[in-house]
């Protein structure tokens, strides 16, 4: 995923097109397919459980679970919208994004990052334990590491497209 324009104009909000090839769009595609990964229950008031605040708990719980349907919902919008990836040669495929869609799109790969992060259950970068990888650990581990691939492109293309190259 290579960025190959920036569009910034007085006139206009600006906006991002990418060249990918056909792996990394199924890679896109795929992240995207499995949002979200984060549990609404990841989200805490706080850390004790004082009977107290259950209602609130519960309610942030709810607010986080309708966040994340409306937000399935957009993104099954925008990526059944004509054109989203379109065809510029051969196994070369364009993917245009607002600055707006681009930082929604950079949550959307949070979410699945850190979902699939609290899943392998949070292991640091240092002093990880060996241990064997069933599938769906494996699935996590490449989700996590292609979404944060996905994120780098992103922020990347932010700064401009010298320091994208």
């Amino acid at each position: 995923m290579k960025l190959i324009r920036t569009l910034k104009s007085a006139s206009s909000s600006g906006g991002f097109a990418f060249l990918m090839n056909k792996q990394e769009v199924d890679w896109l595609l795929a992240l995207l397919k499995i949002y979200p990964q984060m549990d609404s229950s990841c989200h805490k008031l706080t850390t004790t459980s004082a009977a107290e605040i259950k209602a609130e708990q519960e309610t942030l719980e709810e607010s986080m679970a309708q966040y994340r349907r409306d937000h399935r919902r957009k993104l099954d919008k925008f990526l059944a919208s004509p054109g989203r990836f379109r065809l510029e040669a051969p196994d070369q495929y364009r993917f245009a994004l607002t600055p707006e869609q681009m930082e929604w799109m950079l949550q959307l790969l949070n979410d699945v990052r850190v979902g699939c992060w609290v899943k392998l259950g949070r292991p640091e970068l240092e002093g990880v334990p060996k241990r064997h990888l069933t599938g769906q650990a494996a699935r996590d581990m490449t989700a996590l590491e292609l979404s944060g691939y996905f994120q780098m492109v992103l922020l990347e293309a932010f700064k401009g497209p010298a320091a994208a190259s």
